[in-house]
């Protein structure tokens, strides 16, 4: 199931980044009927932002009881700006189980039983299998968090408590085994984060000033700044709301969202916070490249925070300002919070050169640097790819050098050697027509290579080839 169709040979290289396997379970129906796969993982990004939303209306809905209170809270989970930050990262768009998780969480030390932490239990394995970068650093503020919680509420039975995390563990840890046979392989082929990595991917206190370019209300701020996944400004509505509920520490949930806030931020520093280095001990922690990523959590604890704010905001007076008021916040969150999404056009078709590749090939694909383009080409025959793009890109020293000779005979026996069977040339990905006439000739005249299909894609020469 781990083995993906790029970095042949090598195993588990759907484990080489998140592998979103719940993603691909809705997918999956999809795409054998036919339906594109660039519009089911679009439809997969898109359902990500209602599903966030009213998830984070049960969860304000159920901390705060009261349902006005809540909506704004699941406007504000809908449209929190780590979406637009993370809008190329469908796995980092569904963190719809995390504020869920978190009223489960307080519900299962109030009334501790083994169908609460059944349900806390599934929540956390759906967050793995959505994103196990996200489900990691999910269960590691949850501790905080529920140790702050087991001191304020001070009425947990131990005997029910350990009920309760059993119940949890048949369901999370099934799903920990499947994912730690694949990732504990592919770390060892593709050993662990670099320091110089989790420095750049480390988060600086100034970031949480820097707003989204996907953001138009901050248009006027400057982004001269701003770095990749570093962008965390969680909006003027999110944090003056957060403000007025955190003021109202009679509510027993607010504590532990402080202390679970708190700590997600300093983690989300990495190596720049105070603590980052202790996580860094633990092997699981040591495959993270952007721990700024934690910043997700702490838009969660923000916004349920927030909805302590709303709900104080929306509680008084008659029912025509409480409802005046939530109309109010509403319109003003997503004035505040709204995105702009820049579409991007794509290639209408796939070069139908593809049409003659089978799942048994492997592709020697060329002109490089186009490997994104080359894997949603391959969602047509599923044939194996030389190479590939994901989180973790492995140094092949040796398949560089042929890319870097390609096409001269030298290059093309060392990709037979790596076992391609066939190799494409496609001119619209060029960076010139004299290079593409001059590669062409090369390949027509190199006896190894035989031409097997040509076409004119894109106003250019597309071509497939086998090796004798």
């Amino acid at each position: 199931m781990f083995d993906g169709n790029i970095f042949y040979p090598r195993h588990w290289t759907l484990a080489y980044s998140d592998a979103t396997l719940l993603e691909g379970a809705i997918g999956a129906p999809f795409i054998w009927a036919g339906v594109d796969p660039l519009f089911v993982a679009n439809a997969l990004t898109l359902v990500a932002f209602p599903l966030c939303g009213l998830s984070f209306f049960c969860a304000g809905w159920r901390l705060t009881g009261n349902p006005r209170a809540a909506l704004v809270t699941g406007v504000m989970g809908a449209w929190y700006p780590f979406h637009a930050e993370h809008y190329s990262h469908l796995e980092l768009q569904w963190f719809m189980f995390v504020p869920i998780a978190f009223v489960a969480c307080i519900s299962t030390i109030l009334d501790p039983t083994w169908r609460r932490g059944l349900l806390l239990g599934s929540l956390l394995a759906l967050q793995c299998l959505a994103s196990l970068y996200l489900g990691l650093m999910l269960v590691t503020v949850l501790v905080p968090f529920a140790a702050t919680a087991l001191v304020r509420y001070r009425m947990v039975s131990l005997r029910r408590l350990a009920s309760a995390l059993g119940g949890a563990a048949i369901v999370l840890l099934p799903v920990v085994a499947l994912l730690f046979v694949p990732y504990r392989q592919a770390r060892a082929a593709h050993g662990e984060r670099s320091l110089d990595e989790v420095i750049v991917g480390s988060a600086a206190v100034g970031d949480y000033l820097k707003t989204s370019r996907r953001l138009p209300a901050y248009s006027w701020h400057s982004r001269e700044f701003n770095r990749p996944e570093r962008v965390l400004y969680p909006g003027t509505t999110t944090l003056s709301l957060a403000a007025i509920g955190g003021l109202v520490l009679p509510a027993k949930p607010v504590l532990p969202l402080l202390v679970a806030g708190t700590a997600a931020l300093d983690w989300s520093l990495g190596v720049n916070g105070l603590t980052y280095r202790f996580l860094l001990a633990l092997s699981p922690y040591r495959s993270i490249r952007v721990p700024a990523r934690f910043a997700v959590l702490v838009g969660t604890t923000l916004i349920l925070l927030a909805g302590y704010g709303s709900a104080r905001t929306v509680s008084s007076g008659s029912r025509g300002r409480q409802l005046a008021m939530t109309i109010f916040l509403v319109a003003t969150v997503m004035l505040d919070l709204r995105m702009k999404s820049d579409l991007i056009g794509y290639y209408p078709t796939i070069p139908s050169i593809y049409d003659h590749v089978t799942p048994t090939m492997v592709l020697a694909e060329f002109p490089t640097g186009r490997e994104i383009d080359y894997m949603y080409f391959s969602t047509k025959h599923w044939g194996n790819l030389l190479s590939g793009y994901s989180g973790f890109i492995l140094i092949d020293d040796a398949l560089s050098a042929d890319s870097r000779l390609f096409p001269a005979p030298e290059s093309i026996d060392g990709l037979r050697a790596r076992g391609a069977t066939h190799l494409t040339y496609n001119c619209a990905f060029e960076r010139s027509v004299e290079r593409c006439r001059h590669n062409l000739a090369e390949l027509a005249a190199n006896p190894q290579l035989e031409l097997m299909a040509t076409e004119t894609w894109q106003g250019a020469s597309a071509q497939l080839y086998r090796f004798r």
